[in-house]
């Protein structure tokens, strides 16, 4: 007989009006059965899953909160239309959902309408490609954004075309430098874009791509991206091969 494992999380309401909801899933230790449910998907859906997990986690460990990431994975939500996150966030609205509610601290769930709020607030897009969350920003920093270098990567292979490309310049937020890209690279090589607030020397393609003075050159930016000196530094390095 399969067996399940038990498992006790807490809703959105505060601990002492919480009663405890019990709920099941496959051990992720037993061997895989016939029976098991097969999921269908891509690549980018299981990146979303994942990154959605790890946002959970890293929030609740900087909240020093009790409550067990895979049990809010595994729970069901309003947020979600009733489905736990595991499965919800494959898709991308349900994903980026998530992303809000841990980047800003909203508690365990909400109802969907708050997230049509916040999405439609600065009248973009909600269609537009998102930035990797940076986790770990204080509340400080969120509601007064400091100039900070970021640096991005875009591999790109098809219509004959293979393009490996660096970027560097300094923002106050990611999607300031979303914007750079789509406009120098286009809508779909922007959907495979990498950004990372700062200089990471050992990325692969920063190896490939950086000259050893653009890269001494970028350490010191780094170090002082908050002064008016850089408000409007760029830099773009970029491999273009074609068939």
């Amino acid at each position: 007989m399969e067996k399940a494992v038990q498992a006790t999380v807490l809703s959105s309401l505060p601990l002492t009006q919480t009663p405890p909801m019990t709920f099941t899933y496959d051990d992720p230790l037993d061997p895989d059965l016939p029976q098991d449910a097969t999921v269908v998907t891509t690549r980018r859906a299981l990146c979303r899953v994942a990154t959605v997990a790890a946002e959970a986690g890293a929030r609740f460990q900087r909240e020093a909160s009790g409550v067990d990431p895979m049990g809010w994975m595994l729970s069901p939500r309003r947020m979600f239309d009733g489905s736990p996150a595991i499965e919800a966030c494959l898709d991308r609205e349900h994903f980026v959902r998530a992303i809000i509610l841990h980047g800003l601290s909203l508690g365990l769930d909400a109802e969907p309408d708050v997230f049509g709020q916040l999405q439609g607030a600065d009248g973009e897009d909600e269609r537009a490609p998102l930035s990797r969350p940076n986790r770990g920003r204080s509340r400080r920093c969120r509601s007064a954004p400091r100039q900070t270098l970021y640096c991005a990567t875009i591999s790109y292979e098809g219509e004959g075309v293979l393009l490996q490309a660096f970027h560097a310049s300094v923002a106050r937020h990611p999607s300031e430098v979303v914007q750079r890209l789509r406009s120098r690279f286009g809508e779909d090589v922007v959907d495979l874009v990498e950004i990372r607030a700062g200089f990471h020397p050992a990325a692969p393609l920063a190896i490939a791509l950086v000259p050893n003075g653009i890269a001494n050159m970028l350490r010191r930016i780094e170090k002082d991206a908050d002064s008016s000196d850089y408000s409007t530094f760029a830099v773009d390095i970029e491999q273009r091969l074609e068939a």
